[in-house]
């Protein structure tokens, strides 16, 4: 059973796993979604704002809307060029959001056209400029950080998409691991983080989600988003209530 082995070779696993997404660098295909609209948010080459408006909507909603929003918008803005997408009116993109299914419509209605003007500004209308030739993975976590509305976990998520489903080359330092309950429950599971058992809810949350980055980069410091990107294929390997039985989960969780 795979929480039963020793933290050392399940970091290996996961770091396993994550290489094997890597070495197919197909870009975003495990989302449900239109094949239209994956071709958009994968064409990094064209379309490079499409990917940046998709991890922006990545929020308190299923993948597979985030992840279609930018094939909405082409459809209702008859083109997706990024001068194209500088002229629509506020309506089109109420219109589009409403009719979405996303949680946060009346705010992506802001964050979206916000980040077009914040691309337009900042790197030219190419939004390919952000992760750069040369650039360290925590730089360009650094530059999704700038676009309202993106915070780590959405920032770290995004670069390490780039690295790994696209095959991006990023110096050091490599991005944190983007941090949420799915991923919590895994360490957890896997006995690489032990649970904490306080009054306040709210603080243990948020020490859990720290606890969890720095454990992260504890295991894997030469990129700790990598083993978010083998979790899938760890978890999918253990029963649906396992649990660690062996002798070091208890340093694994200190």
């Amino acid at each position: 059973m795979i929480a039963d082995r020793p933290v050392d070779e399940i970091t290996s696993l996961l770091k396993r796993f994550g290489a094997e997404s890597l070495e197919r660098k197909r870009g975003v295909s495990s989302i449900d979604v239109d094949p239209a609209a994956r071709a958009l948010v994968n064409d990094l080459e064209r379309y490079p704002h499409a990917f940046v408006l998709a991890c922006i909507a990545d929020r308190q909603t299923k993948s597979d809307i985030a992840w279609s929003l930018p094939g909405a918008i082409r459809e209702a803005a008859k083109g997706f060029e990024f001068d194209t997408l500088l002229e629509p009116p506020k309506s089109e993109w109420t219109s589009v959001l409403a009719s979405s299914g996303h949680r946060l419509a009346t705010e992506m209605e802001r964050l979206l056209p916000a980040a077009i003007g914040h691309i337009g500004d900042r790197y030219g209308g190419d939004a390919s400029r952000i992760w750069a030739n040369g650039s360290s993975g925590a730089a360009v976590a650094r530059r999704f950080l700038a676009f309202d509305g993106v915070g780590p976990k959405i920032a770290n998520m995004a670069v390490n998409i780039l690295i790994r489903d696209f095959g991006i080359h990023l110096t050091r330092p490599m991005p944190d691991i983007a941090v949420d309950t799915h991923v919590l429950r895994v360490f957890e599971r896997l006995g690489l983080l032990g649970r904490l058992d306080h009054s306040q809810l709210r603080s243990t949350q948020g020490k859990q989600q720290l606890r969890l980055q720095l454990r992260a980069r504890e295991l894997n410091p030469e990129w700790p988003g990598e083993l978010r990107a083998g979790e899938d294929g760890v978890i999918h390997r253990m029963p649906p209530r396992a649990t660690r039985r062996c002798p070091c989960a208890r340093a694994a969780g200190s």
